[in-house]
């Protein structure tokens, strides 16, 4: 019931009610008057009926002249007369009329002022409506009509489809601050944060958890080859196998706000993890890993292209490998790091003796730092001799590292890190300034068809002008740019860009020898020889070790000599220890030889001793020196 109907039933009853107390209140005094005063009788009159007389049913009146009389019938059979302003006045002066017209206007009084102010409440209330309805209309909530409602009830309404509207905002924000935007899988954080809640439920549940940690193998070519949107579309859909991976094995486990699958993330890059909560049989771990690296072996379709890669996959338990969510991810991280070294396409369980390395990995990558910080590595050189006259064609700048507490550690296990951590950039901008600068200090003495060889990676071709590289470390050291060689693996060449294949070309113009190392391990087709700017084929030593044993491995060496020859390039044979690989190479026609049949990687003072030192005629006549072994005669 609105206000205004309130209010005016409250009028009619209190109008029935003062009818109804002056009907009953006039009778009486009616009656009380008759006793205590005298009425008028025998009184000529005529019949009326003034406007209140309904009011005052079962009276009658009179009037003579101006006056009106209320007429009251006796026993006796002669009516008696009493002024109706007498009656009239002892009704309202009656202290009960007084008081109950009194509370009566009080009540109205009120009731008035309530609907006063109820008025201004519908008012504000309106007003809030209409604000309301406009941030809603603003933030775009369709809201149904409420017709013939009251203003309170729209606003309810309303307050409601806004509170409904903010908790589903509400709901997307949190699965927005803890969603990776492109793959729709949660982010690390959020992982992590889900992953120790459930390894505090196992603990007390004694039971067992496991964590694969899956890294994808050639997406980094995919992103090279077809661009970064290829390279998202491969991890939306790889995202989308992994899920399907989840849901196959029941691990399922949404949020249950804003409804995001939890045991699933993209822990950054190409980077995933799936955490299994209940791990009944451990074998469940090695089985759901075989499935993934199944699925995503399987064609990736891009566009009209087909793309495959694959997946290396560490796996953790807990609480066997760690107990902590951050531990379970770096073990598995390790296991994942092994099964990349071990041939990739694989998967790996984590064990105590990965650890090991992964620690001392750690550990000399922070030596490794500080030892290109201090300055604390040098160089070794080692010749490279023609077979005929044992006559030095080039060196071989050689990085050593000695560190201060374990001594000697071997170029093997510090270069690959050094690569991986890019700290080979620095490293290699050392290796051929003072490479240049020693073998500038040779070109001085007299050995002016002597070359220094520098070894280049494939991070240093990736991040370094090549060109603009050389050229700077020639101009500050003075060294002719035909006293320089660049070796460069035959792997890393065959995939180098072809921005990288002009640079070498530039350097190659300028008289900077280029030479492929590790000639048969990458697997080049030899019609690419003819293509690349290279003047040196260096032949792996694996060849040369085998071709005494193995007449296969004879029949490769002498194809390689004669193409060499084709090709006008020079041929070296790495790797010579022994008398019989040497002869054995000199009779295939290869000119020259590397190994420690003809020096072990000498110091620069050594070289200086032996090559200068009462060599200096020979040198002055003919730009090299001989460097003869005790072995050879």
């Amino acid at each position: 019931m609105s206000n205004a109907i309130r209010l005016t039933s409250t009028l009619i009853l209190g109008a029935l009610f003062v009818v109804i107390l002056l009907h009953l209140s006039f009778k009486s005094h009616v009656f009380e008057l008759l006793a205590t005063t005298s009425a008028t009788e025998h009184l000529t009159t005529s019949m009326v009926s003034p406007w209140y007389s309904p009011l005052l049913h079962g009276l009658s009146f009179a009037a003579k002249g101006n006056s009106t009389y209320v007429v009251v019938e006796s026993t006796l059979g002669t009516p008696k007369y009493l002024d109706v302003n007498t009656v009239w006045y002892a009704v309202f002066t009656s202290p009960i009329t007084l008081i109950a017209i009194t509370t009566l206007l009080a009540i109205i009084a009120y009731l008035f002022k309530s609907e006063r102010r109820y008025r201004c409440q519908d008012e504000d209330i309106n007003e809030v409506n209409n604000d309301v309805g406009g941030i809603l209309a603003r933030l775009e909530v369709s809201s149904a009509p409420l017709h013939h409602k009251s203003s309170l009830a729209k606003l309810s309404h309303a307050i409601h489809d806004l509170s409904s509207h903010l908790a589903r905002v509400k709901r997307h924000s949190e699965s927005q601050i803890f969603q990776d935007k492109l793959t729709k899988l949660i982010d690390r954080h959020a992982y992590i944060d889900h992953i120790e809640a459930k390894l505090k439920q196992a603990e007390l549940a004694q039971q067992k958890c496991g964590l694969l940690f899956i890294d994808l193998d050639g997406f980094k070519q995919v992103n090279d080859s077809f661009g970064h949107s290829f390279g998202d579309e491969i991890l939306i859909q790889v995202a989308a196998r992994l899920s399907n991976t989840v849901r196959q094995y029941g691990l399922e486990d949404c949020h249950p706000i804003h409804g995001l699958e939890q045991n699933l993330s993209r822990l950054g890059g190409d980077e995933f993890s799936l955490f299994i909560p209940k791990l009944s049989d451990p074998s469940l771990c090695t089985e759901i890993a075989q499935s993934i690296l199944s699925d995503i072996e399987r064609d990736f379709l891009l566009g009209n292209k087909l793309v495959k890669i694959g997946a290396s996959i560490g796996i953790a338990v807990y609480p066997d490998s760690a107990a902590t969510p951050n531990s379970l991810l770096q073990m598995a991280d390790v296991a994942m790091y092994r099964a990349k070294t071990d041939g990739r396409g694989i998967f790996k369980v984590y064990s105590p003796e990965m650890g090991s390395k992964m620690r001392r990995y750690h550990y000399l990558l922070e030596e490794l730092r500080l030892a290109i910080s201090a300055q604390s590595f040098y160089l070794s050189f080692q010749p490279i001799v023609h077979v005929e006259d044992c006559a030095i064609d080039y060196f071989e700048a050689l990085i050593r590292w000695n560190h201060p507490i374990e001594g000697q550690i071997p170029p093997a296990e510090f270069i690959p890190i050094a690569e991986e951590s890019n700290l080979i950039l620095e490293l290699g901008d050392w290796i051929l300034l003072e490479s240049c600068r020693q073998m500038c200090a040779w070109h001085n003495a007299g050995m002016k068809k002597v070359k220094i060889s520098v070894n280049v990676s494939g991070i240093q071709l990736k991040h370094r002008k090549i060109f603009e590289w050389v050229s700077t470390a020639l101009e500050k050291t003075g060294l002719p740019a035909t006293a320089l060689m660049l070796e460069i693996t035959e792997s890393t060449l065959i995939k180098a860009s072809n921005e990288t294949i002009s640079q070498l070309q530039q350097c190659r113009d300028a008289g900077i020898s280029i030479a492929i190392d590790d000639f048969g391990t990458g697997f080049s087709s030899l019609s690419t020889l003819a293509d690349l700017p290279i003047d040196v084929i260096k032949i792996d030593k694996l060849f040369i070790t085998q071709a005494n044993s193995n007449p296969k491995y004879r029949k490769i060496l002498n194809s390689i000599s004669e193409l060499g020859q084709q090709l006008e390039l020079k041929i070296v044979a790495e790797g010579v220890e022994q008398t019989e690989q040497f002869e054995l190479v000199k009779n295939l026609g290869i000119s020259c030889v590397q190994g420690y049949l003809v020096s072990r990687p000498e110091s620069s003072n050594n070289v200086g001793s032996k090559v200068l030192n009462g060599n200096v005629n020979h040198i002055a006549a003919t730009g090299t020196s001989i460097w003869l072994p005790e072995q050879v005669g």
